[in-house]
């Protein structure tokens, strides 16, 4: 259910026209730019390698403009990402099979470029894996085996399989020119293989399995004759601190998502630096930074913040590599007015612009949660593990409990980013059902004025009308189109927490999928809160939350607290080392926000590093409406002629509403009445007062009240004589 505030606003399609100078590195050789007249054989042309200089090209993108909306550039990183290649995960077999390209370290099988059976018997089998240089081969496969080699020889296995020298590989590095595999050659014959067949600037895997008695077939093949992998560190990439980014030979490997980026956008986008990556660079080296900032791990040391291993086809489109590359590390791409590519990785920022009343012409604003069909409270998340041999496997699920209980249903959605961490997915998973179960979204449509906001992830927004304020916070947009008929523009957003990239590695890393045949022990018990209230300072300015829990007796925990604003869901945690041992444990949370609605939970941390679940989520109340405010101070009071006289400072506690004078003809303030009328100065300002009274004797106090009215401390007696 949203509000809408002004004209609907008709969302139309894009229009563009650019003519963009090329620059890129030629990608080397065609796989298939000839084919041998050979049975079972499809093989390499021999290609000149260009230099990055040598290579032009350019784009023509046209569309059409509809009811005045034309979109600025599109937000990329929040949208469908490109598959991994089929080569991730086999060896295929293809009259023209797409090139393939990849980024950081991964596993790539390749495309079959000739399989023959040699003069001897010899199945010999060359692979085309990847276009483009790579780094440094990391390891061999044959099936799933992980091989050794003497040489060019695959050395036996425990059980005997590939013994005897039967299994030799030859790789090349994809350099440009190449070089023909030349065992392939004295195997087969130059009519067959020759020194044409470099395949310039693709890495060519070659396998020959030499022929065995049929006896000893299972014996030296068990699984057949194996197909081939590889491991590696691919594609050296741009620096945006370089003194020439464009300058190739000084590109180095990285697993830095934004390089990445980089080097797609310009070697296979061929976009141009000058004009659109070197006026914003600034950007990309903030981005980039935020990609290598180290981040602390539960076992001890650091890894990269966001780091990727994309590997994708050439057949793919630009957008969907480039999403499958932001994907990795929550990134944030589109223009701004110059032309050129604003970009952020994923790390909140405070905003520097703010949107409110002056540039807003309509808005759309939705703030009642979000629906069961749009909703997601379990995200299901895989990594890249080089420990299971660079195959996609499962970590922790990232969950909100507490939302699943309150929903009484799991809605699930399954993370899957190219990414060597299970603890990098698992931030990524943070963010993403962060953004997806914000309470509050919406559009925006501005005057020339907001135009300010092209260019930008976060904003401050405030959005008012007829005297009411719907939201007034930090928001990410999340798309801008070009307002024509307004000037402005209009752009989509979504509530962010600014507390989202708090990460405590003990609780929130998970853990890594199981390697071999451990046996998994048993679940640790959930702590159980007993009590949870409210410590409030002395002058209400902030909470604290008392939490007593029932507890296992053991020496060896360590205790998590974590707590949030009821209506946000971006958790803040704190940890408890030093807490002694028993049945009961009281936990003190840090400083809290009064007068809120706030959620609490427990866990625990044993010895081994095993983590229990969190607790039942509690929820305190931190109103100070029961919290009387500091007395009132220089309290002075003088009797005259049928009046008293004085004067008084204000309470300064943040909850003081206003101050009372009292009198009474005793020193007891039960039996004391008011005295004239409410005084409203604020907090710490002075009062002075005169008030009319019959010839007696009395005390007076003055009486500081909260904001509610409903607590309050004296200040006094003082005796004054009236005559």
């Amino acid at each position: 259910m949203g509000k809408t505030v002004g004209a609907i606003i008709s969302v139309g399609l894009a229009v563009a026209v650019n003519v963009i100078p090329g620059v890129g590195q030629a990608i080397s050789g065609a796989i298939f730019g000839g084919l041998s007249a050979v049975t079972g054989t499809v093989g390499l042309a021999a290609s000149a390698a260009l230099t990055f200089s040598q290579v032009a090209a350019f784009a023509l993108t046209t569309g059409l403009t509809i009811n005045g909306l034309q979109t600025v550039g599109g937000i990329l990183g929040l949208g469908p990402s490109a598959p991994k290649p089929d080569q991730a995960e086999t060896a295929i077999k293809n009259s023209r099979p797409p090139r393939v390209s990849a980024y950081g370290t991964s596993r790539l099988y390749g495309a079959y470029i000739l399989y023959e059976t040699a003069p001897d018997g010899a199945a010999v089998d060359v692979y085309a894996v990847h276009d483009g240089e790579l780094t440094q081969i990391l390891q061999y496969y044959l099936a799933d085996d992980a091989v050794t080699l003497t040489g060019s020889v695959v050395n036996e296995g425990d059980d005997g399989r590939y013994a005897d020298s039967t299994v030799k590989i030859y790789s090349t590095t994809g350099a440009s020119p190449g070089a023909s595999i030349s065992a392939v050659t004295t195997k087969l014959g130059s009519s067959i293989w020759g020194t044409a067949h470099r395949g310039d600037g693709v890495v060519q895997l070659a396998v020959i399995c030499e022929a065995v008695k049929s006896k000893h077939f299972l014996d030296i093949y068990p699984n057949g004759v194996p197909v081939a992998s590889m491991a590696a560190k691919w594609q050296k990439c741009p620096d945006p601190y370089a003194t020439d980014p464009t300058d190739e030979s000084a590109w180095t490997w990285t697993e830095n998502a934004i390089r990445h980026l980089m080097h797609y956008m310009l070697v296979h986008e061929q976009i141009d630096y000058a004009t659109k990556i070197a006026p914003a660079l600034d950007y990309w080296k903030a981005a980039a930074d935020v990609c290598d900032e180290d981040i602390a791990l539960k076992a001890g040391g650091t890894e990269k913040r966001w780091r990727s291993c994309v590997a994708h086809k050439h057949t793919d489109t630009h957008a969907s590599v480039k999403s499958a590359i932001m994907q990795c590390c929550d990134g944030w791409i589109a223009t701004r007015s110059d032309g050129a590519y604003v970009v952020y990785a994923g790390k909140y920022y405070t905003p520097t612009i703010s949107i409110g009343a002056d540039e807003i012409i309509a808005f759309e604003w939705n703030g009642v949660g979000v629906d069961d069909d749009e909703a997601i409270n379990e995200i299901i998340c895989s990594y890249v593990s080089a420990d299971h041999d660079y195959n996609t496997v499962e970590t922790n699920a990232w969950r909100d409990e507490d939302d699943i209980a309150e929903r009484g249903q799991i809605l699930t959605d399954s993370l899957e980013p190219q990414v060597p961490s299970w603890g990098q997915v698992r931030r990524l998973a943070k963010r993403q059902m962060a953004r997806k179960n914000a309470l509050y979204r919406g559009t925006v449509t501005t005057n020339a004025s907001g135009r300010v906001v092209r260019g930008e992830r976060f904003i401050n927004l405030t959005l008012t009308e007829a005297g009411t304020t719907f939201y007034d916070g930090p928001v990410e947009i999340t798309a801008v189109t070009r307002n024509l008929s307004t000037g402005g523009v209009t752009f989509s957003w979504v509530a962010v927490d600014p507390n989202i990239d708090a990460w405590n590695p003990a609780t929130e890393e998970g853990d890594p999928a199981p390697v071999g045949n451990r046996v998994a022990l048993e679940p640790l018990t959930t702590p159980t809160i007993d009590t949870a209230s409210a410590v409030l300072s002395s002058d209400g300015s902030f909470a604290q939350i008392s939490v007593t829990v029932d507890a296992e007796d053991r020496s060896d925990l360590t205790w998590f607290l974590r707590w949030k604003l009821s209506a946000n869901t971006v958790w803040n945690e704190a940890e408890y080392t030093d807490i002694d041992a028993g049945t009961s444990v009281q936990l003190l949370s840090d400083s809290v926000p009064s007068n809120a609605s706030v959620d609490v939970s427990v866990a625990y941390q044993v010895g081994d590093g095993r983590t229990s679940d969190w607790a039942s989520t509690e929820t305190v109340d931190t109103t100070t409406e029961n919290l009387a405010p500091s007395p009132n101070t220089a309290f002075t009071a003088n009797g005259g002629t049928g009046e008293v006289s004085g004067s008084w400072s204000n309470s300064t506690s943040s909850n003081f509403g206003h101050s009372e004078l009292w009198y009474g003809t005793t020193s007891v303030f039960g039996s004391a009445t008011q005295l004239g009328g409410d005084y409203t100065g604020g907090a710490g300002e002075g009062e002075v007062f005169t008030e009319s009274l019959s010839a007696d004797d009395y005390y007076l106090w003055t009486v500081s009240y909260n904001s509610a009215g409903t607590a309050y401390s004296t200040t006094g007696p003082i005796p004054v004589t009236v005559t």
